[in-house]
């Protein structure tokens, strides 16, 4: 059996020569993006002039030699139970269908049955069910010679080797109904509504048909130039579109959008189902006549309709590693006809310009004016001009070039919301409560600047305050209410403003008040358990920098699953509540399985097969009674098959603690003054 073979990108040398870059565009500094030359440029800070470079073979690793095998696993959380399917050259199935392709649900069906699996979990992890394992070239037949048969089967699999092992969660519970399209457009609607924002369905004419894209934006906004739509139907659209997908990338859209405070209506009532068909059909209607595009816009309880229309183009400028420099012309597009203005419009929010970049420019502020009255006259970056160009967005407004005197602060669980504006008064009271280590004062700002005050209102933790729109904790200084005053005649309710204020889309800041949707942790050890892995559950106690402003505050966790050999670094844990860390583990639950495959394509991918286990009691409790004796000092525990380990970060370095059947016998050897069994 052919289980590795040699790379055929490198043909087993472990590196590579390519054509470089530079030939795309030809033998000229400034070319166009969407042109191919295949002329080499002279001047190529890469290649020379030559047209051609020596590189590492990314594909193999420049090791020459690609595995040859995958492996797909299925589990049980009910019962642990897991079962292995191990993908060889000579132990492939002929394809049932006429496409030579092999999908996950051919596999995985067989093995849900061998555990009892009735239904799949789609949000452990990335794999579909109908996603290709493999895919034979045409040229392969059941009677070829054995040889040549297998030469074809090894370069299928090691076509597929980026996801060496694909697991599949699943319980033996049956799953829910399929959501009904029109009911969850129905939804976003509603939540639309709820936060004051508008839902976008969008149709735009690409290669001759349409494509459909579902997004949450701000009223007055332009329309985005590069939305991601890949649907082909409006259901299509609907089904791929969760709340989370409508609000990606809202952030980038926002930025040139109207900012205005938000007054209190009554908000419309929304119909318990969408009619997708006649939404559809009015879309479809306006985007005849050659138009680039339309969309309905839901504002204000109705849904508004509008063709897109072209509206110029925009030239962007890129820089390659070649030093060449390459243009893109972009078409533009606008609404032939605007909605009228949403009736929870207050105010407009005043603004000042950044002071730290130059907006359509690549100027931001130079690193020689951080900490000095002015710029260096001798600075390399900026010759004294204060500006140096920069590939990274403007720190201080990410670009938006505006910064607010106003913050409207929408709090939210998805189901009810809080609209507060934090607008700093002139003499507002902020006691120092402590000092940087460079001796910059802190201040904390009265309560109804302090997000952790919302916490109790929606009845959740601090921790579980989040951002709505970027996915992620609330700050530190968000949730206490305080600043680090660098410049003592702005007063500290101002910066606070303008630093949290800057860059946001329409000077709004959205928080999700709920706890995060995650499954118990012991699922994730009896998942760990079930796959031949180790959890590594991390925690760490800072009851000690209590009342501290300038370090963390309560209690931090991580968890990740690695292989039983891999060694344990000594890193700090940051997410704020065990179920953040669970949420992350989940997120990235297809990394931790990659890392946990050999490297070299001589070692097998793992193939766990696993009998029902006892469910496994929640480590949280002792862990934290570890914790709080080596308070400051991160704790980690290591569960497997073998059993428990306990170690104790110190520096840059793990140290053992104990190793024992259950966590429980591990903390019973400390022998930890007053820990009782």
């Amino acid at each position: 059996m052919l289980g590795v073979i040699d790379c055929d990108e490198c043909d087993g040398l472990g590196f590579r020569v390519r054509r470089c870059v530079c030939v795309q565009g030809g033998d000229q500094l400034i070319v166009d993006g969407d042109r191919c030359a295949d002329q080499a440029y002279a001047d190529c800070r890469v290649c020379g002039g030559d047209g051609s470079v020596v590189e590492p073979c990314g594909r193999c690793g420049r090791a020459g030699r690609r595995r040859a095998q995958l492996v797909v696993t299925v589990v049980n959380l009910d019962t642990g139970a897991a079962a292995s399917r191990r993908l060889l050259p000579g132990r492939l199935e002929p394809p049932a269908g006429p496409d030579s392709i092999t999908r996950a649900r051919d596999i995985v069906t067989a093995l849900a049955a061998t555990v009892g699996v009735r239904a799949l979990r789609p949000s452990w992890g990335q794999c579909a069910l109908d996603d290709p394992v493999y895919w034979l070239p045409q040229q392969w037949r059941a009677d070829l010679p054995t040889r040549e048969r297998l030469v074809l089967e090894a370069e299928a699999l090691a076509q597929q080797e980026y996801v060496p092992w694909r697991v599949y969660v699943g319980r033996g519970t049956e799953a829910p109904p399929p959501p009904e399209p029109g009911r969850e457009l129905a939804r976003l609607c509603e939540l639309a509504d709820l936060l004051h924002l508008d839902l976008v369905v969008e149709a735009r004419r690409q290669h001759d048909m349409a494509v459909w894209a579902i997004r949450y934006e701000l009223p007055g906004g332009p329309v985005p130039l590069d939305p991601r739509a890949h649907a082909r139907d409006l259901p299509s659209a609907v089904a791929a579109t969760t709340f989370r997908e409508a609000l990606r990338g809202f952030d980038e859209r926002g930025r040139a959008a109207p900012a205005h405070t938000v007054r209190p209506v009554r908000a419309a009532g929304v119909t318990p189902r969408v009619d997708l068909d006649r939404l559809g059909r009015a879309v479809l209607a306006d985007l005849a006549d050659d138009e680039p595009g339309a969309q309905a816009v839901w504002r204000d309880g109705r849904w508004w309709h509008t063709p897109l229309r072209p509206a110029g183009t925009v030239e962007k400028l890129h820089e390659r590693d070649t030093g060449q420099i390459v243009r893109y012309v972009r078409q533009l597009v606008r609404r032939a006809v605007e909605p009228p203005d949403p009736a929870w419009w207050g105010e407009p929010v005043a603004h000042r310009p950044c002071p730290d970049c130059r907006p359509g420019t690549r100027l931001r502020r130079c690193h020689c004016r951080i900490g000095a009255p002015g710029p260096d006259p001798q600075c390399s970056r900026c010759s004294g001009a204060g500006f140096a160009p920069s590939g990274l967005a403007c720190f201080t407004c990410r670009d938006g070039g505006r910064i607010p005197a106003a913050l409207t602060v929408t709090v939210t669980d998805l189901r009810r919301v809080r609209h507060e504006t934090w607008r700093p008064v002139a003499g507002e009271s902020a006691p120092v409560v402590g000092y940087q280590p460079n001796g910059t004062p802190v201040h904390q700002l009265r309560p109804h600047w302090r997000l952790a005050r919302h916490a109790a209102i929606f009845g959740v933790r601090p921790a579980d305050l989040s951002r709505l729109d970027e996915e992620r904790p609330v700050d530190q200084d968000l949730l206490h209410g305080t600043v680090t005053v660098h410049d003592p005649v702005v007063e500290p309710a101002r910066q606070h403003v303008e630093r949290v204020g800057a860059g946001l889309p329409g000077a709004r800041l959205f928080v999700l008040a709920a706890a995060p949707d995650v499954p118990p942790l012991t699922d994730l050890l009896r998942l760990a358990h079930a796959l031949d892995l180790a959890a590594v559950l991390t925690y760490c106690d800072h009851r000690l920098d209590s009342g501290d402003p300038t370090k963390v505050q309560g209690e931090r966790w991580d968890l990740r699953l690695t292989a039983r050999d891999a060694p344990l670094g000594a890193e700090s844990p940051f997410c704020a509540s065990v179920e953040l860390a669970l949420a992350r583990c989940v997120e990235y639950l297809d990394s931790h399985l990659l890392a946990a495959v050999p490297r070299e394509p001589e070692r097998p991918v793992p193939a766990p097969q696993a009998a029902p286990s006892p469910p496994v009691a929640d480590p949280t409790a002792l862990l934290r009674q570890v914790g709080r004796h080596y308070a400051g000092q991160p704790v980690l525990v290591s569960f497997d098959r073998a059993g428990c380990r306990l170690w104790l970060a110190e520096g840059d370095h793990v140290q053992p603690l104990a190793r024992a059947t259950t966590l429980d016998a591990a903390v019973s050897a400390l022998r930890l003054p007053g820990w009782e069994h």
